[in-house]
């Protein structure tokens, strides 16, 4: 089985279990929770966005790999994390500014993975000795990916109440 195959196996599984977790165990225990305590978990998760700082590490890639890619990524998730530590902050303290500060979060976040994944698989990353970073786009990247999703149905419900 060649490298493309496996990782969209492994994405097309990992998504399907985050799925039925989130269905079976957490939205039935966060669905009638203020918005910002339903969204404090989901913002936090990004928290470790700072992982993607790895992509700009040397020898974590070949040396003919597009820099250019490479630390675009590792900013990006890098901004993302701190933006997520700021609004996680914000909605545990409920600070009046907390659900604007989710929404600058996610749209930065969800921005970046999905100008992210296409570039990962146009620029073939997959078939690449990437170690751990391989482990993080099948499992954490898939959970933030389906977090920010999460969050913007929550954020929009949210303003059809207002």
């Amino acid at each position: 089985m060649d490298n493309f195959t496996i990782i969209n196996l492994q994405a097309l599984t990992g998504t399907v279990a985050i799925i039925l977790a989130f269905q079976w165990w957490i939205k039935p225990r966060i669905a009638n929770l203020a918005i910002q305590e339903a969204l404090l978990p989901f913002v936090f998760l990004n928290t470790f966005r700072y992982l993607g700082l790895s992509f700009m590490a040397k020898e974590q890639f070949y040396d003919g790999f597009p820099a250019e890619f490479l630390n675009t990524v590792g900013l990006l998730d890098f901004s993302t994390a701190i933006l997520a530590i700021i609004a996680a902050i914000s909605l545990k303290n409920k600070w009046s500014i907390a659900i604007p500060l989710v929404w600058i979060f996610n749209i930065v976040g969800f921005g970046d993975l999905i100008t992210a994944f296409p570039q990962f698989f146009g620029l073939e990353l997959y078939n690449q000795n990437l170690g751990f970073i391989w482990l993080m786009f099948v499992t954490y990247g898939l959970a933030t990916f389906l977090s920010h999703i999460y969050i913007f149905i929550r954020l929009f419900k949210n303003l059809k109440k207002k």
